[in-house]
């Protein structure tokens, strides 16, 4: 499945980390923004990008990058 094919608010495992070390190990699917999307770091302020073609795997109440 595609990142284009999820529901707003869908939880993502991957671990996130930036120079300060890691962020978090799950991050939140807000919104599609042209080629990427918008995510936020469960639990923080801090935003990532996925390309909307990232493939997924659905694994219980969550998405796994494949």
């Amino acid at each position: 499945m595609k990142l284009y094919e999820i529901e707003k608010g869908s939880r993502i495992k991957a671990e996130t980390s930036n120079d300060k070390g890691k962020l978090g190990d799950f991050i939140i699917f807000n919104h599609l923004d042209g080629a990427f999307s918008h995510c936020t770091i469960e639990g923080t302020e801090e935003a990532c990008h996925l390309s909307v073609n990232q493939e997924l795997i659905k694994t219980g109440d969550y998405y796994e990058l494949a």
